[in-house]
């Protein structure tokens, strides 16, 4: 029986981009006219970015690149947050690290949603792998450049008083750019983020009812 609810044909860029954007500390200060702003600007940045390496071999990309990456057995586990990946920039040059015991669990839905492996020499693991390298990969370009998607775009008004007016940038367009990056080097058919939600359903923490009711949500506001 498949994970998700729906097929992937249903599930644009620009509805798993909502799906991430939601997911914001300040998703409710963005205006809801912003909303399409916010996450085809994202979008629009990663599958820029994307454009000169697609077809490459993120590995190769990281290893010309010197970016170091390890897998580790460690816990990626942190004030009961679990990472997948991070990329750590307090280094004089900044590495990714990759939590297997964290990827592992997601092998499963990792078939459901993108098929079957192109090769035995790549098994689901190391698609993982990759899918993840290829994230962090775009966090490292915006860090390179000096550009974050986030401040790139309009910052929202989180507060007013009088003449004194507070913005800030919306931090997950970065993650959605990122998201759109992956799916380009590697010619995903979906947002790498679906993966999550697949994995969410999978394991009992989400209600398949609870995720397509967010997805019509999304749909009024793309």
């Amino acid at each position: 029986m498949p994970v998700l609810p729906l097929p992937l044909h249903a599930l644009s860029d620009e509805i798993l981009g909502c799906m991430e954007l939601k997911q914001d500390p300040l998703f409710h200060k963005i205006p809801e006219a912003k909303i399409p702003y916010y996450v085809h600007e994202s979008l629009r940045a990663g599958r820029h970015a994307a454009a000169s390496y697609k077809g490459s071999s993120i590995r190769r990309m990281c290893e010309e690149a010197g970016l170091h990456y390890e897998v580790t057995n460690a816990s990626g586990e942190y004030h009961n947050v679990s990472f997948r990946a991070q990329i750590d920039f307090t280094k004089k040059q900044p590495g990714i690290i990759l939590y297997a015991s964290s990827l592992q669990g997601m092998q499963s839905v990792c078939r459901d949603i993108l098929g079957e492996p192109p090769s035995a020499a790549e098994p689901d693991m190391e698609r993982l792998i990759d899918i993840h390298l290829a994230h962090e990969f775009y966090h490292w370009l915006e860090y390179r450049d000096a550009a974050f998607t986030n401040e790139r775009l309009e910052p929202i008004e989180v507060f007013k008083l009088g003449p004194y007016t507070k913005r800030s940038t919306v931090v997950k367009c970065s993650e959605i750019a990122a998201h759109a990056f992956c799916k380009e080097v590697l010619d995903l058919p979906c947002l790498p983020n679906l993966l999550d939600y697949a994995y969410l359903i999978e394991e009992k923490h989400m209600q398949a009812e609870a995720f397509e009711q967010q997805l019509e949500t999304c749909k009024l506001w793309i």
